[in-house]
């Protein structure tokens, strides 16, 4: 008989038995005490689909926790559109995992592998919608509850347990919050300070929008008129997203040109009701299908079956409908100017207003019958903008002819007034439709229980009116402010006078709010704050109630018509409609920080991970070579090497279409190049032969540097990799992330604080920044390039303002060494941003402190929100796109910095934008003004440019040879003296950005948006 350690087989199993029908008595117990480690009881494995059905979802981020992760996640991923997070024990673990995965083709883009430390999952809170568990972890069902989204899904050894929804979630179940009007949250969760919860598509949408949430469930619809080509994508699509990670799931087309921007859409954990001119579509919240719908029977139609107006509650919706209206023509704009006309919002919605929203019946459905309960005719047209709901009333109002109250009991009137002194106090409407004052399709009447409040884009005084007799209690100048009514009084968030704060009933000014809010947006309130788009183009403001004081989330600014929508927890904004962008765009979603500790240093003995301390083979770099991100430190994309005058291709990769590469590298006869996947590939820069693959856990934005025989990578999994530029071993790994907590991200798991200004090396010093936006805080270090160890490090630039603000610094791109200065793109507060290279102070400061307004004060930290530096004329400028914004080529932003191309070496300067490039002379011009001495047009988009020794070589793609065809991607030589064309080369797709590199030897690489890498040398 075969011996185990313990004794003999037969006797390991009856042990083994015995203490697993012990353990299966215990742990039940344990598990309500919160001291149980799952899983310890084995687990059998599940079939793929049957786990997919019991995950409950097709979309969203699920993670794989224990045995046969590799093979589990390729399984899941093939029945599913789930991201997948596996988080491994050992490093080793990690590699192998990743290599697996990766010859799948999914690493980087569908699974995402860490190796977590024990007893913590790398994720955010409450943003997975499964957690699977096989076999023993050693994980605490505690950590496996806190990442999972309430309603989400814990499956341990094939038993799934459902999240409660924590006490105090909140929805936003109509478009102003409620039937009341009112956008006043009472989710008890969202409080300040805030994380980023997750970004996501999509990045615009077309007007106008409207955005309700139940459920966990966010429901975007968006309108028909778009201004660009970035918009038509939404033109006219309801859209389903995860309210918790941004998945999306599912969409579903709208009725065309029906005014969508009123109260005719509400959302239940359940079911989503959307109204229009024909019925009230039920669909089903999960999937998006109509499961039925309520139509306005003939007999009680009125004058006509239009839907205006309505709200549900208690199982009774009420509508208000009328005659059929003048539909929109759909508008799909081709604007290439930043910003849009108000022109073409007036023209667009002009005639339609003249029938939008009015109607005289208003009916109350049972909705389980719908079947009508009681109906009431008005004796004139009701406007759907001035309708709201409290307790026990509906509010009517009828332009400039009575005002009246309904009993939501039976459809009687309560109340009804036509006083002359009212009507002329609630006065003639605006037409707004101007950034100022703000769209005329907004609802302009709120209410409390104890009184009615007319304000918004279309009034001009502020009017309050008794709910209980319908008669007049105050009135105040402005009537274009955004009301929140609070417990603690009523807010009028104003554009042209300063905020205030009233008695709702007498009308007292409590205080004046010293802020002002920025154009378009309606404010909308959380438990704890106001918020509304920041004056002068500035962000977000915040007013934070508890301390009386306006503060600021620089990195975004709320979408027009939604503005902040708060539920489930989370903060949301947008997407947008216009050109009005900050450092972040597309949907964003913060959620409470709690007592998170922003500018944590680091300490280096728990973020130092040393693999080996061996020297790295031997490396000998000349100053010939491309070791980083535009050819060096300064960034000239300049080199001394000369290029053949006739090329042939050398060798090229397969693509990998769904991998952004990194420009590429080279150094000593080796060619680097990153990804979005995460993964670092060496390649031999004459044969395109494979040196060596390298795994980090997180998309890499920027290029490596090579150095003294290293690689130095930044990765999106929050931490900088140090390689053996011979084997692409692990030297060392420095975590610059705070803590470990992964985000979603456009699409992508990333750290909340991504290394995503690459790793610059200066002098055996290794310079990197982690962070996305200041409001998360930003963490700045210099590290010995051969050890790790930390030489300094700046963890408070995110905050310039101290105090309890979140002003400063983003990590919004690459950085830049220049006069004892490391320049870092840093949004739209602060750019560039600069650090001491010997001591890392930021040399950066806000000043101003605020006088009668927020104005002199905010409108002194705005910057450009690009991601690409030049030294321009002795000055590090900031230029390019935003690092985190669609790819696709369109208008820049209007506060963006502007496009431009820049290659120097001594005297020659080349600059260009992305259709035209010159030479210029900086001094030759009159009045110290730059001279062009050639210009060249022959590029319809430039993506680099770089200046050899004998010649300018441009990337990007040529114009079509005929009308409406395709550009043709290209390589191209100029004369740097004359401009003239040497020759072309044409490429197999479009070069990455700045995805272009000359090594040693005269070759050109080129990284391509499809993944790929090509080289191209001298012909023979």
């Amino acid at each position: 008989m075969s011996m185990t350690r313990f004794g003999t087989v037969r006797d390991s199993r009856k042990i083994k038995d015995t203490t697993m029908r012990i353990l299966r008595r215990v742990l039940p117990a344990l598990a309500l005490l919160g001291l149980v480690v799952v899983s310890l009881l084995p687990a059998q494995s599940t079939d793929t689909r049957t786990l997919h059905k019991q995950i409950g979802v097709h979309t969203g981020l699920c993670v794989l926790l224990g045995r046969d992760q590799a093979r589990r996640a390729v399984e899941l991923a093939k029945v599913s559109d789930l991201l997948i997070f596996i988080q491994t024990d050992t490093s080793e673990d990690a590699a192998s995992v990743r290599a697996s995965v990766d010859r799948a083709g999914l690493l980087g883009t569908r699974i995402y592998v860490a190796r977590g430390t024990r007893g913590r999952i790398g994720l955010a809170g409450d943003v997975a919608d499964a957690v699977v568990v096989d076999g023993s972890t050693g994980m605490p069902r505690s950590e496996l509850l806190r990442v999972v989204r309430p309603r989400g899904r814990v499956i341990v050894g094939g038993q799934t347990t459902v999240k409660a929804v924590p006490k105090g979630t909140g929805d936003w179940s109509h478009p102003y919050h409620g039937a009341d009007n009112n956008p006043q949250s009472e989710d008890r969760l969202s409080k300040a300070p805030y994380l980023t919860k997750f970004l996501a598509a999509p990045w615009y949408g077309p007007m106008p929008e409207v955005t309700v949430s139940s459920g966990g469930r966010m429901f975007k619809a968006f309108g028909f008129l778009a201004f660009k080509k970035r918009e038509w994508p939404m033109v006219g699509k309801l859209v389903c997203l995860n309210g918790y990670n941004g998945a999306q799931l599912w969409t579903r087309m709208l009725t065309p040109g029906f005014m969508i921007h009123r109260n005719t859409i509400v959302a239940t954990p359940d079911t989503l009701y959307l109204a229009d001119n024909t019925s009230c579509k039920l669909i089903d919240a999960a999937t998006g299908t109509v499961r039925g719908e309520i139509v306005v029977p003939d007999k009680h139609a009125g004058d006509g079956k239009t839907w205006k107006w309505m709200t549900l509650r208690d199982g009774v919706l009420y509508a208000l409908v009328g005659p059929s209206e003048k539909l929109h023509t759909v508008h799909l704009g081709t604007r290439t100017k930043t910003g849009w006309p108000w022109t073409t919002v007036r023209s667009t919605y002009g005639e339609s207003l003249k029938t939008w929203g009015f109607g005289r019946t208003l009916l109350a459905f049972d909705i389980k019958t719908r079947k009508v309960i009681w109906s009431h005719t008005a004796t004139a047209a009701i406007d759907g903008r001035a309708v709201a709901m409290n307790s026990s009333r509906i509010f009517l109002y009828s332009h400039q002819d009575h005002l009246e109250a309904i009993n939501i009991a039976n459809g009687s009137t309560a109340w009804k007034t036509s006083d002359a002194e009212l009507l002329k106090t609630i006065g003639e409407h605006h037409r707004a439709q101007t950034a100022s004052l703000g769209y005329a399709t907004s609802a302009y009447l709120k209410c409390s229980e104890k009184a009615l409040f007319f304000a918004g884009p279309t009034r001009t005084k502020l009017v309050t009116v008794s709910a209980a007799t319908g008669k007049l209690l105050w009135s105040y100048e402005d009537g274009n402010v955004q009301l929140i009514i609070r417990d603690d009084g009523l807010y009028a968030m104003g554009r042209l006078s300063h905020s205030k704060k009233f008695d709702p009933l007498t009308g007292k000014v409590l205080a004046d709010l010293q802020c002002f809010r920025g154009n378009c947006t309606r404010a909308t309130g959380t438990a704890d704050s106001i918020f509304a788009r920041g004056y002068r183009h500035t962000g977000t403001l915040r007013f934070d109630v508890a301390y009386g004081k306006p503060r600021r989330l620089p990195g975004m600014r709320p979408a027009c018509q939604d503005g902040v929508i708060i539920a489930n927890g989370q903060l949301y904004w947008g997407p947008w409609m216009c050109d009005c962008n900050h450092s972040l765009v597309g949907v964003i979603s913060l959620t409470t920080a709690g007592d998170f500790e922003f500018d944590r240093p680091a300490i280096e003995s728990q973020r130092l991970e040393t693999v080996s301390t061996a020297a790295p083979g031997r490396m000998v770099m000349t100053a010939a070579d491309w070791p980083t991100y535009r050819a060096n430190n300064q960034r000239t994309a300049s080199t001394s090497v000369a290029v053949p005058g006739r090329l042939k291709l050398a060798w090229q990769t397969r693509p990998r279409e769904s991998v952004v590469p990194t420009a590429p590298v080279a150094a000593a006869g080796l060619t680097v190049v990153a990804g979005s996947d995460g993964v670092v590939r060496a390649m031999d820069s004459a044969t395109g032969a494979a040196r060596w693959t390298a795994y980090t856990g997180g998309s890499i934005h920027y290029p490596p540097t090579i150095d003294n025989g290293r690689v130095h990578v930044g990765s999106g999994d929050g931490w900088a990799w140090c390689l053996d530029a011979s084997t692409g071993k692990t030297l060392w790994r420095f975590r610059a992330a705070p803590v470990e907590r992964r985000i979603p991200v456009y699409g992508r798991l990333m750290s909340t604080w991504p290394v995503a200004s690459g790793v610059m090396v200066a002098d055996g010093v290794a310079y990197l920044a982690a962070g996305i936006i200041c409001h998360d805080g930003t963490h700045v270090y210099a590290l010995d390039a051969s050890s790790g160890r930390i030489k300094w490090q700046n963890n408070s630039s995110g905050n310039l303002l101290e105090e309890d603000e979140v002003v400063g610094v983003s990590v919004q791109g690459h950085l830049l060494l220049h006069d004892g200065i490391v320049h870092l793109a840093g949004g739209n507060v602060v750019s560039p941003a600069k650090y001491d290279v010997g001591t890392g102070k930021c040399l950066n400061t806000l000043t101003g402190k605020p006088d009668k307004s927020l104005d002199d004060h905010w409108k002194m930290q705005r910057s450009s929100r690009g991601s690409e530096l030049f030294l321009v004329e002795g000055q590090v400028a900031v230029a390019g796109d935003m690092l985190y914004a669609p790819r696709t080529p369109g208008p820049p932003s209007r506060y963006n910095a502007k496009y431009l191309l820049q290659a120097t070496s001594g005297d020659v300067i080349i600059q260009g934008t992305d259709k035209t490039l010159l030479r210029v002379d900086p001094k030759g011009g009159e009045d110290g003004k730059s001279k062009v001495l050639w210009k060249d047009n022959t590029f319809a988009r430039t993506a680099a440019v770089v200046l050899a020794a004998n010649a300018v070589i441009v990337a990007g793609e040529l114009p079509p040879t005929k009308k409406d065809g395709p550009l043709r991607p290209a390589l191209a030589a100029r004369d740097p003296e004359t401009g003239k064309p040497l020759w072309a080369q044409a490429l197999p797709a479009p070069p990455q950005g700045w995805g272009l590199a000359i090594d040693r030897d005269g070759r050109i690489i080129l990284t391509l948006i499809d993944g790929r890498t090509v080289c191209f040398a001298a012909a023979k």
